[in-house]
């Protein structure tokens, strides 16, 4: 963050439910948009564009070294995703970086399992092109739609019209559809509560900027002969405010067939990074007419504020979203 004088506020703050309170100091070297995740233990993990990445404590307001990336330099402009969280497995974290790189951008991308003692950065697969100022985008089956950016900065001709998704089972790359227009610096991508995206934005060069929408339905929306799938429908969910460790019932005529309850931010994307991107899949019961889910312990792992909650069927296909708020 830059100060008045577009100088780096080295502060750190923590607010505390009532007011601010001083944590320290950021690191040496750390870039204006840090790609910063809150992990199930408390601490913040941070990923770029800077290759030494950190870690915060809020207890000791310290920041560590974790380990530097396998891409040498900093991967400007790049993006990081927090992986889905997944109960059964005890929410363990992952995080995956991808493209970046001033003037030309590179197609590699890398991942860390923070759950382990010594975390070490990995190669991932490689993307179809390479990508500067492109958005990654969590969808309701845990796939991660990446979408825009261009090989080189702000540079239309060298856009990435081709989109593509990432699926963390199998560690692989599928294409994934090509967009209509351009999608370069200050360009956007969110998850709507129909399970589409909305790509919007763009700014290919200073003062112009691209005015078309455009919606992305991922293939979890159709059946195999190109018709609309038929999507399970969330009738209800009782509390509509969920306090931690405590279950929530969501109703739907659908529950025999469910196989999945996530829980999703909604969006905040600024210079190719959604700050607030954030999927957890939740453990339940399926019995009569509705879903018994267990509500997660805290709000390290589900931050207080409002969620998109999504089930989804043994077919893969995500019900339309209802809002909760966890405090």
């Amino acid at each position: 963050m830059t100060n008045t004088s577009s100088t780096i506020n080295t502060s750190v703050q923590i607010w505390n439910g009532s007011l601010w309170i001083d944590a320290g100091t950021i690191f040496p070297g750390v870039p204006l948009y840090p790609r910063q995740h809150l992990l199930p233990s408390g601490k913040v993990f941070e990923s770029g564009a800077n290759p030494n990445s950190k870690m915060y404590d809020p207890a000791t307001h310290v920041w560590t070294d974790v380990a530097n990336t396998i891409l040498p330099g900093p991967r400007d402009a790049g993006t990081s995703v927090l992986l889905p969280l997944n109960q059964q497995d005890g929410f363990k974290p992952r995080v995956m970086i991808l493209g970046g790189r001033f003037p030309n951008a590179t197609d590699t991308t890398e991942l860390i399992d923070l759950s382990v003692s010594q975390p070490q950065w990995v190669n991932g697969p490689r993307m179809a092109h390479p990508r500067i100022q492109l958005n990654a985008t969590i969808l309701p089956n845990g796939k991660v739609l990446v979408s825009g950016g261009s090989a080189n900065d702000e540079d239309a001709a060298t856009a990435s019209l081709q989109s593509e998704l990432y699926h963390p089972d199998s560690n692989s790359f599928s294409l994934a559809g090509t967009m209509e227009f351009p999608r370069l610096y200050h360009s956007n991508a969110l998850l709507l509560p129909d399970a589409t995206v909305m790509a919007l934005g763009g700014n290919p060069q200073r003062t112009v900027y691209e005015p078309h929408i455009e919606i992305y339905s991922p293939p979890y929306l159709f059946n195999a002969d190109g018709s609309r799938a038929k999507r399970p429908v969330i009738n209800r969910i009782n509390p509509g405010l969920i306090y931690y460790r405590a279950p929530f019932k969501i109703e739907t005529r659908d529950a025999a067939s469910i196989r999945a309850v996530v829980l999703i931010r909604p969006g905040a994307v600024t210079h190719a990074f959604d700050m607030e991107q954030r999927l957890v899949r939740l453990s339940f019961i399926a019995s009569g007419g509705a879903l018994y889910v267990a509500g997660p312990a805290n709000g390290n792992i589900v931050p207080p504020g409002y969620y998109m909650v999504f089930i989804l069927n043994s077919r893969g296909v995500p019900s339309e979203a209802k809002f909760v708020r966890f405090r």
